[in-house]
This record gives structure tokens, sequence and C-alpha cells, in this order.
């Protein structure tokens, strides 16, 4: 009985105008994404590798300088986030994310922008999977569902099936088992023509890692749409006309897909708000004094290289650097109250769990940033490991001298590496999202369960 009403209502479906145009508005959204994509995303590689190269000449020549040069004499070194390859499934605001650090092994500055892109567009540019499957495919599993119950009723069609002693979570599952297959085959086949006519221009990688990366967002991509499948039913089963199912969908979708996921941050930035910058600054100059005036202000001669000794100064700048990542990671943390606020939309929780699927968005950017702190750690370190002298003693004019005629290789120099997430770790940070779509799931089916077992035909 249970495989009848899915192949009845499966039919319905794929002969129905509605399910025409979910498929040819997803194919055509698909395929436009991924043609925009490959040329976005080779420029981005170019610009990069271009980056990296002037980066990389720049060490060449700070080594003929001497020690003092290398590490941390302007102009710094510029290290750069490496492009994600799998911006074409959810782009994360990539392009409006800082993107590079200038450091030394005794301050990190930044982050900055660096990028080739027109900043009046701003989002304008963007087609990827959290779009075509966060807005469309949502859109369709309401429009597919509106007149699940109360059409069905309207027309005579409910009280003639349950006539026949059906069971009506049989009904019930098997509608929802069939409009769930319905609205997967737009997206298998929008899915497949997006990553075929990626692979074939070679911008996606054929590496295990990635794959699953993709299987997973597929996965999810699946669970999110479930959850508008079944509340299109819990409001079918609410409702006596489909006109009213109709209008009381379109209201929650437009919570839902727009309203609720471009309000987060609004109220993030109210309940909290970021110290001025300017008084960031301060703190850091007011903490560099205080560490002169522990160790003495007698010989003090702004930077190491000119005499001051080694140790005081990697102590004011990791105090100072303190300051400036508790700020960055004050600003990080208003992004994440604003993510956890949008949770209550399984469109933004969708978003936020495809960008951590791949390791886009916010989560790029805070793995970029914690490997930019341990960049200038390790600069640090690399600083004591050939410093000739003794850390904790001023230089002379003499020992000045040979410090700056100290050589060193390139290969010698640590360097910068921003690797993409593996896949356990894309999993454990979507795990939530992940819970929260499966609870979704889980309570708007049984709301349509109960809603349905006192439904009178």
């Amino acid at each position: 009985m249970l495989r009848e009403i899915i192949w009845r209502d499966l039919l319905d479906h794929l002969q129905s105008l509605r399910f025409a145009l979910t498929l040819v508005l997803v194919i055509v959204l698909m395929l436009t994404g991924s043609v925009l994509y490959i040329h976005d995303y080779r420029q981005q590689v170019m610009d990069y590798g271009e980056n990296v190269r002037e980066n990389l000449e720049l060490l060449e020549d700070k080594t003929k300088k001497g020690i003092h040069s290398v590490v941390s004499h302007s102009p710094n070194q510029l290290i750069y986030r490496l492009p994600s390859p799998l911006g074409f499934i959810a782009e994360g605001h990539e392009k409006d994310l800082p993107n590079a650090f200038a450091v030394d092994a005794f301050e990190l500055v930044g982050p900055q922008t660096i990028l080739r892109r027109n900043y009046t567009l701003q989002r304008f540019d963007v087609l990827d999977w959290v779009f075509t499957i966060g807005v469309i495919l949502s859109f369709a599993a309401f429009a597919m569902t509106y007149d699940s119950i109360s059409g069905e009723a309207e027309t005579g069609t409910l009280r003639l099936c349950l006539s026949n002693s059906l069971p009506r979570a049989t009904l019930l599952f098997g509608k929802y088992i069939g409009t769930l297959i319905s609205l997967s085959i737009p997206l298998i086949i929008g899915i497949c023509i997006n990553i075929l006519i990626i692979s074939l221009f070679g911008v996606l990688p054929f590496e295990p890692t990635y794959w699953l990366q993709i299987g997973g967002v597929v996965l999810f991509s699946v669970l999110y749409i479930s959850v508008f499948a079944t509340l299109g039913l819990f409001i079918s089963c609410l409702t006596r006309t489909s006109s009213v199912s109709l209008v009381l969908l379109l209201l929650v979708w437009v919570c839902f897909a727009v309203f609720i996921p471009r309000t987060g941050g609004l109220l993030a930035s109210r309940l909290a708000e970021l110290p001025d910058e300017k008084e960031i600054a301060k703190q850091a100059s007011e903490t560099e004094y205080k560490i002169l005036k522990r160790y003495g202000k007698d010989r003090f001669s702004a930077h190491w290289s000119l005499g001051e000794p080694l140790t005081r100064a990697a102590k004011i700048g990791d105090a100072k650097q303190a300051i400036y990542a508790e700020y960055r990671q004050q600003q990080l943390h208003q992004v994440k109250l604003a993510q956890n606020i949008s949770r209550i939309s399984p469109t933004a929780i969708y978003q936020v769990g495809c960008e951590a699927l791949v390791g886009t968005g916010i989560k790029h950017y805070e793995r970029f940033f914690k490997k930019a702190v341990e960049y200038r750690r390790s600069l640090l370190q690399f600083t004591y490991e050939e410093y000739p002298f003794n850390p904790n003693l001023f230089l002379e004019d003499v020992e000045r001298q040979k410090l700056r005629e100290v050589q060193m290789s390139v290969d010698k120099i640590p360097k910068f590496d921003d690797p993409p997430s593996d896949f356990s770790t894309a999993f454990a940070g979507a795990s939530l999202d992940i819970l929260l779509l499966f609870l979704f799931n889980m309570v708007f089916f049984m709301g349509a369960f109960l809603a349905f077992t006192r439904y009178d035909v």
C-alpha cells in the first residue's frame, strides 16, 4: 500500500508544471553558476600565485640584508588566504572577507583585503549551491506540499482514500517520501551538471577529501529540503483550504529564507558591540609602556635590530599582539553570535552548515587567522634560533653590524601554509547544524502526524 501511495504522489509531481519549472530553473542556475565560478576561481588562483611569488621575491631580497631584515624589517611579508576550490558550493562571503596579513616575528598587522574585484558589486556576483538549493528548492518544497492534504480534502480525494481502511500514518508518510523523491530529482540533476562542468575544466581537484565533502553536502541538502517538505505537510494538515495553506507557507518562507538570515547580524552587532579600534591601539601602546617601565627605559632603541634586547622586544610584541588577537576574537565572536541567532531558520542553518562542510566563509577565515598567529610565533622561534648573541643584552655598534652580516638561505625561513580542512574536521564543524535540521524534521513531521490524525474529512 505504501508503495502505491509513493508512486501515485511521485507521478502527480512529475507531471505537474511546478516540477517542470523547478527542474528547468535549478538546471539553469547550476549551469550558470558553474560557468561563472570557473572564470572567477581561475582568476583568484592566478592572483594568489602572483601574490605568493612576489612575497617569495621579497624574502629573497631580505636575506641579503641580514636576519633583522628577514624577520622584522619593513616592508613586512604578506601571507594570503588560499582560495577554496569548493566555493561553488558555498562561497560564504569569501570575497568580502580579509585575505591577507602583514607579518613579522613581532607583530601581525591586519587583516587586510587584497582582491581584484569591484567592491560596489558586493554579493550580486554569487550563484552557488547554497542560493539555488537554499532558496529555490525550499520554495519548490512548499509549492509541492501546500495542497497535499488540504487540496485533496477540497476535491474529496482524501475521503475516498481513507474510506479504504488506509492508515493515516501510511498516507502521510507516502506523501512525504513521494515529495522528497520529486525534489531530489532536480537536486541531483543540477548538482551533476554543475560538478561535471567544473571537473571538465580542471577546476575541481580529484582528491578524496573534496569528494567526501561534496557527498556530505548532498546528503545535508536532502535533509534541508526534507525540512520544508515536512513543514509544508504540517501546514497543509492544519488548514481546510489549499489557498490558506499557500498563504501561510509563503509567509513562513519569507521569514525563514529572507528575514531571519538577514537580521542575525543586526541583532549580534547590538548584543555584542565591539570596542573602538583607536581604543585597542591605545591599550597596545599602554602595554608597551608598562613593559618598558618594568625592564627599564634608559636604553630603549625602538627596535631590537638597533640594539634593543631580543627578549624584551619579543615580550613587547607578544603583549601587543595578545591585545589585537583578543579584538579579532571579539570580531569572530560577533559573527558566530549572528549565526547562532539566525539558526532559528533552517535556511540559515543550511548556509552555515554548508560553509562548515566545505571549509569556506567565516570558518576558512578563522582557520586562516589561527594559522597566521602560529606563523608569527614560528618566525619568532626562528629568530631566537638564528640570533648569534645573548638575547637578553643590548647590542653595541659592532655587534649590530655583525647582525646585519648574518647570511641565510631562503629555504631556512619558515613558510606560511593555509591547508584546507579535512573531512573529519569539516564534519565536526557541521555536526550541530546537521543535528538541528534533523530535529526540525522530527518536530515538523510529528506535528503533521498529530494534526492529520485529528483532521476531519
